[in-house]
């Protein structure tokens, strides 16, 4: 799953201009960080959550603006006053279509609530990788302050040398 595909929160992004003038957003990893465990570690699952719910209610807006429209189209049509054979018919395409839309609906749902857990996962995954970019960095900063120390001790070490002899 894309990162763009994540709908994180924008306060853990950063906007950065490439010299040609193109934007590039990254993810900020002591915020992807200190984000996830807010509210004893569920802002994951309370985002996830909320995205779910979000998708099923487009889902479900679409649904009912498809059926509106059918039924607003049947009745232009004058399928309410219609007795004549091809009433039938009309009233007929209309449930087909209508049971139609239904469908692809539920289908949309469907494939929401399966891909749900991978959403979960997905950030999950970042979140840990945010973690071990983190560690990395630390331990190299350590390490670059390691070789500054022990340069400075044997810079010291040289000028107490050269001062006693």
């Amino acid at each position: 799953m894309k990162t763009s595909e994540l709908e994180l929160p924008q306060h853990l992004n950063t906007e950065t201009r490439s010299p040609g003038g193109a934007m590039t957003r990254l993810i900020v990893p002591d915020k992807l960080v200190a984000w996830a465990e807010e509210a004893h570690g569920d802002a994951v699952v309370s985002l996830c959550r909320t995205v779910f719910e979000k998708k099923l209610a487009n889902i479900s807006a679409w649904e009912n603006d498809r059926i509106q429209q059918l039924h607003d189209e049947w009745m232009v049509a004058g399928n309410d006053e219609d007795i004549s054979g091809s009433k039938y018919v009309n009233v007929k395409h209309y449930h087909t279509t209508r049971e139609a839309v239904a469908r692809e609906a539920d289908l949309k749902r469907a494939s929401v609530r399966e891909r749900m857990p991978e959403h979960q996962t997905a950030i999950e995954e970042l979140v840990q990788e945010a973690r071990v970019f983190i560690r990395g960095y630390a331990a190299q900063q350590d390490e670059n302050e390691t070789h500054t120390y022990m340069l400075v001790i044997v810079v010291i070490a040289a000028v107490c040398y050269a001062l006693i002899n």
